[in-house]
């Protein structure tokens, strides 16, 4: 599961809380700071009804469909409230395990700049449709004026993407002034691979370069404004969310690797073969696994200390890593087992070469835990090859593990 050691560590790095829960809305899991923003801290239980504790997520079974069919990438629910704290909740799907699909749900503290912020998109939604007429009248506000002409990102665009007026906060965001911005299509400065300015498309994510060459996220409200002259205008008013598209980079990292090793972990494995499996039918092509087992680790364990345990098969990870081709994969998938997926085999040759060659540089490279401790290492190995062995995961990975478990009874 996310628990671990990395999960927690993002979520104090980043001020941030996150829950997992079913597709029938039963708690998974969930760190401890949630209690903060649950509204009934007495039903924030596993297995319990997340709606129970969370009374904002109440109505939303129909939005997480969208998310079922990949219509949307996420939910994002804004300006929740608890007594004085405000937040916004994001939705993703979440696959930590093959066979279960799961929703995290990250919450997020707002600050008062952002509420702030809010109290700006919420006057400029109220006013819209007059947005052009009133522009005077909200220049005279200058509290108003000035937080959105300094601090948030906006400009306007015409119905074909043309930059037709940008603010302060754009132009220095950019280095550059309003001559060089306006007249161009406003692709050429943000970038994003599904934006539809629409009036019913309100919401996108882009990325723009700044002029250190530091690479942002917005989160952008596309509005419709009226006027005399051109009817079809939109305000983008864009806020920065890169801290989020990094804890949505650490997660996704965190869910697909191992927190020990740093190895691909056996949901990442199994996404990885069957996209072998997918490339070896459409290429003809063949490609193994390796089920590997350390030898006597419980005694490790129970001699040395669950420490030094950890340290050896960090070893073995970076011993195993140096072996394999840099287009295999290896990953832990539990405890002292970890499985070489080798890609596209032109001949079963280069596996038994690599299966000796296994063999002997675990021999010349024991673990040199301190002066008066070597740990000499030892593996039982079970091999399965695609399509001769299986022509789908589960099939393919139970044939290594018997295999392996077999040779390693010879060895006891």
């Amino acid at each position: 599961m996310l628990s671990g050691l990395i999960l927690p560590i993002i979520c104090r790095k980043y001020n941030i809380s996150c829950i997992l829960f079913s597709k029938d809305f039963k708690i998974v899991e969930f760190t401890d700071n949630l209690k903060d923003f649950a509204n009934d801290i007495s039903n924030l239980n596993i297995n319990s009804d997340i709606r129970d504790s969370f009374w904002g997520l109440v109505g939303v079974e129909g939005n997480l469909k969208d998310l079922d069919n990949k219509v949307k990438n996420y939910l994002h629910i804004p300006m929740l409230c608890k007594e004085d704290i405000f937040y916004d909740i994001n939705i993703e799907i979440c696959n930590i395990e093959t066979d279960k699909e799961l929703y995290i749900a990250m919450f997020t503290r707002q600050s008062k700049l952002s509420m702030n912020y809010l109290h700006v998109i919420q006057q400029i939604n109220h006013e819209n449709l007059h947005y052009a007429n009133q522009k005077e009248d909200m220049k005279n506000n200058q509290i108003y004026y000035n937080l959105i002409n300094q601090k948030l990102i906006s400009f306007h665009i015409n119905e074909k993407g043309i930059i037709t007026e940008v603010n302060n906060a754009c132009t220095s965001f950019f280095g550059l002034n309003q001559n060089e911005m306006i007249g161009h299509h406003f692709s050429k400065f943000f970038f994003s691979r599904e934006v539809k300015i629409s009036s019913i498309e309100v919401s996108n994510i882009l990325r723009a370069t700044n002029q250190e060459g530091v690479d942002i996220f917005f989160h952008t409200d596309i509005i419709p404004i009226s006027s005399e002259k051109d009817l079809s205008d939109n305000i983008i008013i864009c806020q920065d969310i890169t801290y989020l598209k990094k804890i949505e980079s650490e997660l996704e990292y965190a869910v697909n690797h191992d927190s020990l090793t740093g190895l691909p972990n056996r949901l990442m494995l199994r996404k990885k073969i069957q996209e072998a499996i997918e490339k070896s039918k459409e290429k003809q092509e063949i490609f193994a696994l390796c089920f590997i087992d350390l030898n006597k680790f419980k005694k490790v364990n129970d001699e040395h200390g669950h420490h030094v345990g950890d340290m050896l098969l960090k070893h073995v990870g970076v011993v195993l890593t140096n072996i394999i081709r840099e287009e295999d994969i290896i990953a832990r998938i539990g405890g002292d087992e970890f499985v070489i997926l080798f890609k596209n085999l032109e001949s079963l040759e280069y596996l038994t070469l690599a299966l000796k060659r296994i063999e002997e540089i675990s021999k010349k490279n024991p673990l040199h835990y301190n002066e008066d401790l070597i740990i000499e290492l030892s593996f039982s190995l079970g091999v399965s090859v695609y399509p001769k062995d299986g022509e789908d995961i589960e099939t393919l990975l139970n044939s290594a593990d018997k295999k392996m478990y077999k040779e390693k009874k010879t060895r006891t």
